[in-house]
């Protein structure tokens, strides 16, 4: 709770090493953080894992979680579907499988919920198509049930490389 006030700092830090920088260690290594809170405090049993302490106030992790939906998804949906994004590259998979990884979880949270997953990033950010990279080919309906119907992070993945390749 020390930390509370800089936490959009980090945040935001965390995304532009995510979505900015043009690394892709940086990228996996920030697109990781994300992943590893989402996971903590948005899947975790009782937000506690053996190890760690209990998860922060609710007014925290309701922060988190705006800002994930709100800052770092479409951000990260910009970052992937740029030009400069080669889903061939060893590394850039690297960043796309922790992507997807943080879909699917996003997705599984039993505390955020699947109908926050669909409202937030379906119907926003896929269906609305409201990610400003060009012109993109490829139906969004059929993105959305590939997002939907997906089964787990490698699932994600596929569908969002198969969304580049679409671009």
């Amino acid at each position: 709770e020390t930390n509370v006030a800089s936490l959009g700092d980090v945040l935001q830090l965390m995304n532009d090493g995510a979505t900015t920088v043009p690394d892709p260690l940086m990228n996996k290594a920030c697109a990781q953080f994300f992943c590893e809170l989402i996971k903590r405090w948005g899947c975790d049993a009782a937000g506690r894992d053996q190890q760690g302490p209990g998860p922060p106030p609710t007014t925290v992790i309701d922060a988190f979680f705006d800002f994930v939906y709100g800052v770092s998804i479409p951000g990260m949906m910009r970052h992937i579907l740029d030009v400069n994004f080669n889903v061939k590259d060893a590394l850039h998979c690297r960043v796309l499988a922790e992507f997807g990884r943080a879909l699917w979880l996003l997705k599984q949270s039993p505390r955020r919920g699947n109908s926050e997953f669909h409202s937030r990033v379906l119907e926003l950010f896929v269906l609305g198509q409201n990610v400003s990279s060009g012109n993109r080919k490829g139906s969004p309906d059929v993105i959305a049930n590939g997002f939907q119907n997906a089964t787990c992070g490698k699932d994600m993945e596929a569908i969002l490389k198969a969304w580049k390749e679409d671009c």
